[in-house]
């Protein structure tokens, strides 16, 4: 029996296309839809014979097929497909002598290069350092932020401070350093009116930069991937797979 009306819910999964098959296929977490659209780049060409100036001739130029992704669970796995960077993650541990900024004024707020801080000493650059006083020299902003407030500092204290601090663990994301990865995308899907299931695959998926991420929002966030699906020069050679992807519907009878 093959699936007519259908409105499709399922996961969807994304990982590496190794020799044309995935491998290290990892869930993508909760989306809101998944969609693609499939194009062609034509050339055409119209008879001068008929008087009707009809079409004679379609040469197809290019074809494609681009995705649209909507996910709404923000890992650094999902952002990372988004803004092309490298993934690092930081274990937790603890700074001894990090330099502030030179010639700070009083009432400045400073970022430290880590978060979720403890244990904060703050030194000057004297022969014989001054440790700074929480809540005479110094205020804490932000434990989680590591952002502190320069409360004095005025002579005999001198500059450049110094910061010693416990850190936590954290894992960073760049923008824009890196080549964009190319995944390959596959979705078991059900389709919610009869139960049925089909398998999805899309083997060389590529996304563009994110055009928007919602930092602040009242209500809960997604965000969208649009991209493009490069061919694939193994599947492309069995007529059966094609070298974009395929739709399997399953006999479960």
């Amino acid at each position: 029996m093959t699936m007519k009306d259908f409105a499709f819910q399922g996961k969807i999964y994304l990982g590496e296309n190794v020799n044309g098959q995935p491998r290290n296929l990892k869930w993508v977490g909760d989306q809101s839809s998944l969609n693609f659209a499939m194009s062609i780049e034509k050339e055409e060409r119209k008879e001068n014979w008929s008087g009707n100036k009809g079409v004679s001739v379609v040469n197809i130029q290019s074809k494609a097929v681009s995705p649209e992704l909507v996910l709404r669970e923000l890992t650094p796995d999902n952002i990372l497909l988004g803004v092309h960077g490298k993934l690092k993650k930081v274990e937790a541990g603890s700074v001894t002598a990090e330099p502030l900024p030179s010639n700070l004024v009083k009432d400045e707020l400073i970022l430290l290069a880590k978060g979720t801080i403890s244990n904060l000493v703050i030194t000057d650059s004297t022969a014989t350092p001054t440790t700074l006083v929480d809540g005479t020299d110094y205020a804490i902003e932000s434990t989680h932020s590591g952002l502190i407030k320069l409360l004095n500092v005025a002579a005999p204290l001198t500059q450049p401070f110094k910061a010693a601090y416990s850190h936590g663990g954290m894992i960073s994301v760049s923008m824009l350093n890196a080549q964009p990865p190319v995944r390959y995308l596959y979705m078991e899907a059900i389709n919610t009116v009869d139960g049925r299931r089909a398998r999805v695959h899309l083997y060389k998926v590529q996304f563009d930069p994110m055009a928007q991420l919602p930092l602040t929002s009242q209500t809960l966030s997604e965000f969208t991937l649009n991209g493009a699906t490069l061919i694939d020069a193994i599947n492309t050679l069995d007529d059966d797979l094609g070298g974009y992807g395929k739709i399997e519907w399953l006999d479960e009878e």
